[in-house]
């Protein structure tokens, strides 16, 4: 009876651990997947090479329309993927390997681990990222001050980037005080960190301006000269202020009046303002500035396709035809929000708690309120457009056309895209779909290149690369040692690894490739 007892209690053992082992390596396996997944959904790095190019025209070149139109390019790839592969789905087996997991770092006095949590965390980052880059800054704040105080982990990635990011909303809220605050904790928990040198470069730059602000008061400058400063410094609020105090405005202060209004999202306003700007004739430097600002606003920011009209047109007569080429282009390359479509299709089932439910509304509502509040500024610039007697442009095409129609377009329009250069067209998993002249493979993110600017997407992200004009257009895959094949679509399989229709059974293996080109 004893020699049972204990053959049982030992056969009792030996199950429990090679089940928790099983389970252990189960888990592990699912924090891997997941991490590096979420290493490219965030891109961390490529987050803060933004947000310093951002800052570094925000305060140093606020006129430089190339990095701006660069910037919000990497910015539209960071935080803005597919995000399927990253929804868990823990079994019984995986959650007594975490709780086994657990239990050991319990004891070894270290934090516990939760995947299911920060998969919830990136979802609200994104969240909030999208509301910062559509400067609904206050939305953005509020969420990053939530992520705050739930982020477990206070030296993750996740918490760098929170306070990080949050202190720039605070910023651009005119919040400075509060900002100092995360800047400063983000540089005391990170040190050394690309976190850490962003937060500290933006405090310099708030500093100086601080700095001019108090020297140009004590001097007794004028108010011109204070409304520059102030300008320059980011401090928008101030300087509308400071501007209304002067009876009679410059060209030159029109137009930092109408800088200040966009930069605080009063862009219908700031519209109206660059029009004027655009429309005199006595200072052709302002006009063209003013007029790249509308080209930027048409193109990025409350898409108007009137506005888009008239400030091209404008820009062959100020000779600067190039900058609306430039502006065009760049922003082919911008990839529509995942994330808003994602969250808003969410369904609150039985899997989340009163508490997720409650908070997954909230965002909902948000992201509600936000596009209402874009369709309210839409109407605004629509009126502007209109008040000012530009040609409108219907911002939808017409749907409905005569088979005759048709049939008599389809011959031109076949003969036109015969003539257009032939590109790349490179699908995404989530059905985007981007046109590009150069896709170069740089670890595992893919750097979609068209003209001056360059869009890094997860490589994993990528479905498809084919030719615009696939009569014409032979698409090289080139490896390492030279070319593998050319063909006019490639197509990447379960494995991941790349194969042309005809050809299936001879993949050539991901890892190996480093450009598709024409």
């Amino acid at each position: 009876m004893k020699k049972f007892f204990l053959f049982s209690i030992f056969g009792f053992l030996f199950c429990f651990f090679a089940l928790a082992s099983d389970a252990i390596v189960s888990v592990k396996l699912q924090e891997l997947r997941f991490g590096i997944l979420r290493d490219q959904l965030m891109n961390y790095e490529l987050s803060s090479q933004t947000l310093r190019e951002r800052l570094k025209q925000m305060f140093l070149s606020k006129d430089d329309y190339m990095t701006e139109v660069k910037v919000n390019i990497l910015e539209s790839g960071i935080m803005n993927s597919e995000t399927e592969g990253m929804d868990l789905k823990m079994s019984w087996k995986d959650r007594f390997g975490l709780f086994v997991i657990n239990t050991v770092r319990f004891l070894n006095l270290k934090s516990p681990l939760e995947l299911e949590e920060q998969q919830k965390t990136i979802i609200r980052l994104q969240f909030a990222f999208y509301m910062e880059r559509t400067r609904k800054y206050p939305i953005a704040a509020k969420k990053y001050q939530e992520l705050e105080e739930s982020i477990t982990s206070t030296l993750s990635d996740e918490m760098a980037f929170t306070l990080l990011h949050h202190g720039y909303c605070l910023v651009m809220m005119g919040e400075r005080e509060k900002a100092f605050v995360k800047l400063n904790k983000a540089i005391d928990l990170f040190p050394g960190s690309h976190y850490s040198e962003n937060a500290s470069l933006l405090i310099s730059f708030l500093e100086d301006g601080e700095k001019k602000k108090e020297e140009l008061k004590s001097k007794k400058k004028s108010q011109e000269e204070l409304a520059y400063s102030l300008f320059q410094s980011g401090d928008y609020e101030e300087t509308l202020r400071t501007l209304e105090s002067l009876p009679v405005l410059t060209n030159d202060q029109s137009y930092i009046k109408a800088r200040s209004m966009e930069e605080l999202g009063k862009t219908s306003n700031a519209v109206k303002e660059y029009i004027q700007l655009v429309k005199q004739k006595e200072n052709k430097e302002v006009a063209i500035r003013a007029n790249r600002r509308l080209l930027l606003i048409g193109n990025f920011y409350q898409e108007n396709k009137s506005l888009v009209a008239f400030s091209k047109e404008e820009a062959n007569k100020l000779g600067d035809a190039k900058a609306a080429e430039n502006i065009e282009e760049g922003k082919t390359l911008v990839l529509k929000p995942v994330i808003i479509e994602k969250i808003l299709k969410t369904e609150s089932t039985g899997n989340l708690t009163t508490e997720e439910t409650k908070e997954l509304n909230q965002i909902k509502d948000e992201i509600k309120l936000s596009l209402e509040d874009s369709k309210e500024e839409t109407k605004n610039l629509a009126a502007v457009v209109s008040e000012e007697k530009i040609p409108l442009l219907p911002e939808t095409p017409v749907a409905e056309e005569t088979k005759v129609a048709t049939q008599n377009k389809r011959p031109i329009a076949e003969k036109q895209e015969n003539n257009l250069p032939i590109k790349l067209k490179v699908k995404l998993r989530d059905g985007r779909e981007v046109v590009c002249e150069e896709v170069l493979i740089e670890g595992k993110l893919a750097n979609l290149k068209l003209g001056s600017f360059g869009l890094n997407v997860p490589y994993d992200l990528i479905v498809s690369v084919r030719s615009t004009n696939p009569k014409k257009g032979k698409i090289k895959l080139g490896l390492g040692n030279g070319i593998a094949g050319e063909s006019n679509q490639w197509n990447q399989n379960q494995s991941g690894d790349w194969v042309f229709p005809s050809a299936e059974e001879n993949p050539v293996a991901r890892a190996e490739v480093k450009f598709f080109r024409l």
